[in-house]
């Protein structure tokens, strides 16, 4: 087995709850209560119910839940359609958590199972991302999708049972088979934007699904000639982190629903919307980010000019526009209303963006946005946020979480069914069944 395999095979087989401290542990059920609120903010979104349809057509031997419908899938299919329900309104914490929840059903996993699968998630997509982002090229050659399947596949591996040697031919075969172009999230953007990491965590399972069979995947896959370091121009090292510590306390999470770099832009317009006396009075807006956070949402006309709701989430001018006239920015502003309104799109073509190199470098290297405004009257106002709502330097607190959850549950839920779901989540570890958890997603039948 090649180095990178056995160093992903070896860690996943390794890792168990007893090596992770409270902090950890709390941090994960964190991030679950929040991928299930994004899930149930999107239930009703055309890719969703494309996904959901979908994977209603399949029965398993070996079931996962698909959450919001109560239905059971194959593994593979329920991992699509929870991840395009986790992912579609940008809001979410992590791409690969759909993997997490339908291989540890699959698998007959408990809670505790679920949360150390949430942790070596993250561990493997931090652990990778340093040489990601290079080999990516700054994100414009290949998706982040191609990586999330390397995590997917060695989560679903341990989740499903599989030995060391049958984990790295399930990494094996997800490397292999499974690189998404950047062209994801390139121009106007379709469906599958929200869709293309779900189909990462699907293809994952599937291939941990063969591998469990005996499916062999080739050996090297990253290293050598046509493998996967020569495909995406960079070869990866994986480095967890320091013993004691897990890369998922350094997870990023969304307060408002778009694109990683609007999350610091929005705070800062916000901060300076006082400060106008009406939209009418602008003359110019100055947004400076770093050169990804300016290649991610302002690359082209197309970020001036969305004309799909998924443009428009990966857009600074028009989520800080939405800021400044709205006084915030919600799922609701998303309607084609908005992202088309005559005035919105005014402002917006009053929007300039700057890169600026010393704001970051890298994905997820944000160390300050600043927005600047001036009037007509020549006045100018500036404001800078350090760190947005949920960045690690600034989490989000239980309340922050629970509010921003029960946001998308109270459309679906009744009361005593979101309570319920709430504390299940937050004592997760004493769960038996998580099918039994994930159910609770599901409105009641009338």
């Amino acid at each position: 087995m090649e180095r990178l395999t056995e160093q992903l095979a070896t860690f996943s087989q390794r890792l168990t709850y007893s090596d992770l401290p409270p902090p950890v542990i709390a941090r994960a059920k964190d991030l679950l209560l929040d991928a299930l609120g994004c899930a149930l903010g999107a239930v009703s979104s055309p890719p969703a119910r494309i996904a959901q349809a979908t994977a209603a057509a399949v029965t398993s031997t070996t079931p996962a839940t698909v959450l919001c419908t109560g239905h059971r899938s194959s593994p593979d299919l329920a991992a699509f359609a929870n991840g395009v329900m986790i992912r579609y309104l940008d809001y979410n914490p992590s791409d690969v958590i759909s993997a997490v929840l339908a291989a540890t059903e699959a698998g007959h996993g408990d809670g505790k199972s679920a949360i150390v699968g949430m942790v070596l998630a993250f561990e493997v997509l931090s652990g990778l991302r340093p040489d990601r982002d290079r080999a990516a090229g700054g994100g414009t050659r290949w998706d982040s999708a191609t990586f999330t399947t390397i995590a997917a596949a060695a989560v679903a591996a341990k989740e499903l049972g599989l030995d060391q040697e049958q984990t790295g031919h399930a990494i094996s075969l997800a490397a292999v088979s499974h690189l998404t172009l950047g062209k994801v999230r390139r121009g106007q953007m379709s469906h599958w934007k929200g869709c293309a990491t779900a189909n990462a965590s699907r293809n994952a399972v599937f291939c941990s699904l063969l591998a469990s069979q005996g499916m062999t995947g080739p050996n090297p896959v990253f290293e050598g000639r046509n493998g996967f370091f020569e495909a995406i121009g960079s070869e990866l090292e994986f480095e967890p982190t320091p013993s004691g510590e897990f890369g998922i306390m350094d997870a990023y999470v969304k307060w408002a629903p778009c694109g990683f770099y609007g999350q610091g832009a929005i705070e800062a317009a916000l901060e300076l919307r006082g400060q106008i006396e009406h939209p009418d009075t602008v003359r110019e807006i100055r947004i400076l980010t770093s050169p990804h956070g300016a290649e991610a949402m302002a690359t082209d006309i197309s970020r001036w000019q969305p004309d799909t709701r998924e443009t428009a989430d990966h857009s600074l001018p028009f989520v800080v526009a939405i800021a400044l006239m709205e006084g915030g920015l919600e799922i609701r502003h998303y309607d084609e209303e908005y992202y088309k309104r005559a005035d919105v799109r005014d402002l917006m073509a009053s929007i300039k963006v700057q890169a600026a190199a010393e704001f970051g470098s890298g994905f997820g290297e944000l160390p300050f946005t600043e927005v600047e405004v001036e009037s007509r009257s020549g006045e100018v106002h500036t404001a800078r946020v350090a760190h947005p709502l949920g960045h690690p330097e600034r989490p989000m607190t239980d309340a922050d979480y629970e509010r921003k959850f029960r946001s998308m549950a109270e459309p679906l839920l009744p009361e005593h069914q979101i309570a319920l779901l709430v504390d299940r989540i937050r004592t997760l570890e004493q769960a038996q069944d998580l099918g039994e958890v994930l159910q609770l997603t599901a409105p009641p039948r009338v």
